[in-house]
C-alpha cells in the first residue's frame, strides 16, 4: 500500500487533473443523455398528439358518413313509402292515385277489345326468353324504385364528397 501512497504524492496534480477530467466527462455524459431523453420524449409526445388528432379526424369522418347515410336512407324510405302509398290497387292492376285531378273531366276508360284476352294485356316476355312474363306495371314500379335509388346514391356520394373537404 505504501507504493500507491508514494505514487499519489509524486503525481498528485496528475491524479487530480485526471479525476477532474473524469468528472467533467461523466457530467457531460449525464447532461447529454438527459438532453437526448428530453428530445426523445418531446418527439414521442408530438407523435402521440398527431396520432390522436388523426384518430379523432377518422372518428369524425365516420360519424359524418354514418349520419349522411342514415339521412339518405331515411329519405329514401320515406319517398319509397310515399310512392307506394300513391299507388292504389284496383283489381289485379295497380294505378297511380291522382286524386288532385278532377275525374269528371276524364273520359271513361274502355274495356279490352273482344279480340284480345285480358291476361295478355300489359305483359312482356323477359329478356332471358323464359316462360316468365312481366307486367308493364311491375316494370314501371321497378323503374321508379331504381330511379329513386340512383337519385339517393348520387345525393349520398355528393354529401360524402363535400363532407371530406
Amino acid at each position: 500500500m505504501s507504493w500507491i501512497r508514494a505514487f499519489l504524492e509524486l503525481n498528485k496534480s496528475l491524479f487530480l487533473n485526471g479525476l477532474l477530467l473524469l468528472m467533467a466527462f461523466l457530467l457531460g455524459l449525464q447532461m447529454g443523455q438527459s438532453r437526448l431523453q428530453r428530445r426523445w420524449d418531446a418527439e414521442k409526445q408530438t407523435v402521440q398528439i398527431a396520432q390522436a388528432k388523426q384518430e379523432q379526424h377518422a372518428a369524425d369522418v365516420i360519424q359524418v358518413q354514418n349520419q349522411i347515410s342514415k339521412e339518405i336512407s331515411d329519405d329514401y324510405r320515406k319517398k319509397s313509402n310515399l310512392l307506394a302509398s300513391r299507388a292504389v290497387v284496383l283489381g289485379s292492376e295497380r294505378v297511380l292515385d291522382k286524386s288532385e285531378i278532377s275525374s269528371s273531366r276524364l273520359p271513361r276508360i274502355s274495356n279490352n277489345a273482344s279480340g284480345v284476352s285480358s291476361a295478355s294485356a300489359n305483359t312482356l316476355s323477359s329478356a332471358e326468353g323464359s316462360e316468365q312474363r312481366l307486367n308493364c306495371r311491375q316494370l314501371l314500379d321497378d323503374a321508379t324504385q331504381t330511379t329513386l335509388m340512383l337519385f339517393e346514391i348520387q345525393r349520398w356520394y355528393e354529401r360524402q364528397y363535400l363532407a371530406d373537404k
